[in-house]
């Protein structure tokens, strides 16, 4: 029989040699619910998301297990492969790793036949690589009754194999600099919006870091220039040019305070349009049952430096956190790795959260 590593390793591998990026995911959604085992009912069935959960029991809580199984467009990283203690390949890390990790738990209780201490819920779903307006979750909110019962969700998302609580907000707004088109040959004729932008913009770059603490963990809040774009042909001095301003904001902010300060950075003579914001997520770090996560193996507790779906779940009073096998520093990049030992670590410390193992 293979080990845990090498049965850990494969899934993942399969999972990442299996076409997903976004907007593409009917084949790995397809596959992910085949793989399910038959003591996990289905219990939600959306468009991009899906629910299965075994029966609960009376005294028990509840933790769901979530991940997401779309990755963002190749870059001529696959098909993946096994090399030097890894698997290599689009998504590898962000996050069919975890998904590897969910799926073989759910299998294990199933062949084991060991009773867990709490009950469990497993959630997957598309589209995470997309826009706000893209997300499954809040219908499934909406529809679902099982989800609003969990003591706890955590996402396999790429953490380092910490527990990262948490997450930033993410703020986008268009900044439009407008001015007077023109023959390039007289500029003197026109207003250039190009100009225009070179002025305003150095001040919202040299925008420093702010650093925040919140439950003992602190999150660094930033300001970015993301897109830049203008000008219709090399012969015409253009009349518009349009910035993408994207804020990653702390949990201590509201959406209303965030596009607020946001706005307050507007330069004279531009017009500022929203586009699109996900809230922060609430700081969870003293619950009961993220101290036992914590337990299975002297786990480390820091702050989520970027956005997830953690937001979805504390927005609704439900506790959530990160915790995956995935590198944070390999997510979408062209040598997109994880290492099989990560697996290995993340697995056996849920197991032993989940049976009481510890």
């Amino acid at each position: 029989m293979p080990s845990l590593a090498e049965r850990l390793a494969t899934r993942t591998l399969e999972l990442v040699n299996i076409p997903s990026e976004s907007r593409n995911e009917a084949e790995i959604a397809a596959y992910v619910v085949s793989l399910m085992p038959a003591s996990f009912a289905p219990e939600y069935a959306g468009e991009d998301a899906f629910v299965f959960a075994r029966p609960r029991r009376e005294g028990h809580e509840l933790v769901v297990l979530a991940g997401h199984y779309d990755t963002v467009p190749a870059q001529e990283n696959l098909p993946g492969r096994i090399e030097n203690g890894t698997v290599l390949g689009l998504g590898a890390s962000d996050m069919k790793g975890g998904l590897a990790v969910l799926l073989e738990l759910a299998r294990e209780l199933e062949t084991s036949g060991v009773v867990p201490e709490l009950d469990l819920a497993l959630l997957v779903f598309g589209k995470e690589e997309l826009p706000a307006e893209h997300n499954p979750l809040p219908d499934l909110f909406d529809n679902s009754r099982l989800v609003h019962e969990a003591g706890l969700a955590i996402l396999l998302e790429p953490t380092d194999g910490m527990i990262q609580a948490g997450c930033l907000g993410n703020l986008n707004a268009l900044l439009h600099f407008h001015g007077v088109s023109g023959h390039s040959a007289r500029p003197w004729t026109a207003e250039n919006a190009i100009e225009k932008a070179l002025e305003g913009l150095p001040p919202i770059a040299a925008i420093e870091p702010r650093p925040v603490e919140i439950g003992g963990l602190t999150f660094t809040e930033v300001v970015s220039l993301t897109r830049i774009e203008g000008g219709i042909a090399s012969n015409v001095i253009p009349d518009r040019v349009t910035a993408n301003v994207n804020f990653r904001y702390a949990p201590d902010r509201s959406p209303s305070s965030a596009e607020a300060y946001l706005r307050s950075l507007l330069p004279p003579g531009a017009s500022y349009e929203p586009a699109g914001d996900s809230p922060p997520a609430r700081v969870v770090t003293d619950s009961p049952l993220v101290q036992r996560l914590r337990a299975t193996g002297d786990l480390a507790l820091e702050s989520k430096q970027a956005w997830t779906n953690v937001a979805d779940f504390t927005s609704r009073g439900i506790d959530a956190v990160n915790f995956g096998p995935g590198a944070t520093r390999y997510a979408h990049r062209r040598d997109e790795q994880v290492e099989i030992a990560a697996l290995e670590r993340v697995f056996t410390s849920l197991w032993a959260f989940l049976t009481g193992s510890v």
